[in-house]
């Protein structure tokens, strides 16, 4: 008798097999989260050839000492450690020649915008390129590194400082105190446009120029000073040995020694120890301007090594000494 659709197999693949009772049937993994925040979006910045730095939560002060990052980028280890470590934190972009990057900070509170404005009337207009709206109100402009030496600049215009060799600039999608964020204008695809000449121009005009000469120095040194000229030599003085690498400490020992020696008559050892603090302080404010990094509470009113409290005033160059009596 022909066999029936009973007894007959169907045709086609083999059934599965079914999971056995109380087996839970193997599920397909869920897709991996991708990792959000300021101090996760280092990963992104890295790949684009900047360095990027991590600051501290709604701040844009570095958490850690950042300045082995002007000179190597950080290791996708690093970043896994900040991430770890500091969830919340901020991220900034060493500006300069490891990054290739120069950053125009416009900010209109203080005219900034006029000020490009007016720059542009008379320059040309700055290329397209790529802009991160501040979580402050204020536009980043990024253009890439000329491959010579572009110093910070803070207060290139009313209103504009620059960022260049030795600085840092808070990046996407850092928050502001004010808890707006940062973001980049557009597509973030867009790569910076070249620096333009002009802007160049006018950070080497704005350049400090170059100190008085070896010979200056030396005879400074070996003749002394006479009343008159005491105050403002001497604190030109403690800039130069500054600027050559000596300590604070140092160096207000040292004038203490020559200003009883070489000055005629020699200044109260107060006053140079208000000298010397004051151009300390000065040195550590262009520094940390330079730097975008706000100044601590309290200023910077000792001088390394027990020096006196310095005088307050004055403008950015002012040493804060008394007139020379």
């Amino acid at each position: 008798m022909p066999a029936t659709g009973l007894h007959r197999r169907a045709a086609g693949p083999d059934p599965a097999p079914s999971a056995p009772v109380g087996t839970a049937a193997p599920s397909t993994p869920a897709p991996a989260r991708p990792e959000v925040g300021p101090v996760a979006a280092a990963t992104r910045l890295l790949a684009r050839g900047w360095s990027p730095i991590p600051l501290r939560p709604r701040d844009k002060r570095p958490l850690l000492p950042w300045e082995p990052y002007r000179h190597r980028r950080p290791r996708p280890g690093e970043l896994v450690a900040w991430r770890r470590r500091w969830p919340e934190a901020n991220v900034g972009v060493v500006t300069g020649a490891l990054s290739g990057l120069v950053v125009l900070d416009v900010d209109p509170d203080k005219g900034g915008e006029a000020s490009l404005a007016e720059l542009e009337a008379r320059f040309g207009p700055l290329p397209p390129t790529l802009v991160v709206r501040t979580g402050g109100g204020g536009r980043h402009l990024w253009f890439r590194h000329p491959g010579e030496p572009v110093p910070c600049a803070v207060g290139l215009r009313p209103g504009l400082d620059v960022r260049g060799d030795g600085g840092y600039v808070v990046a996407p999608p850092s928050i502001h105190p004010s808890g707006r964020p940062y973001r980049f204008e557009e597509s973030t695809a867009r790569e910076p446009a070249p620096l333009p000449g002009w802007l160049l121009a006018l950070l080497a005009e704005a350049r400090p120029r170059p100190g008085h000469p070896p010979g200056f120095w030396r005879r400074l040194l070996r003749e002394g000073l006479v009343e008159g000229e005491r105050n403002t030599k001497l604190a030109s003085l403690a800039g130069f040995l500054l600027r050559h690498g000596l300590e604070p400490g140092t160096v207000l020992e040292l004038l203490q020694g020559w200003n009883l020696g070489r000055c005629r008559p020699p200044l109260p050892p107060e006053e140079v120890a208000r000298i010397v603090a004051s151009i300390v302080r000065t040195r550590e404010r262009a520094r940390r301007a330079a730097a975008g990094e706000t100044e601590p509470r309290g200023g910077l009113d000792r001088c390394e090594g027990g020096g006196e409290p310095g005088a307050r005033g004055g403008g950015p160059g002012a040493t804060g000494a008394r007139a020379d009596r």
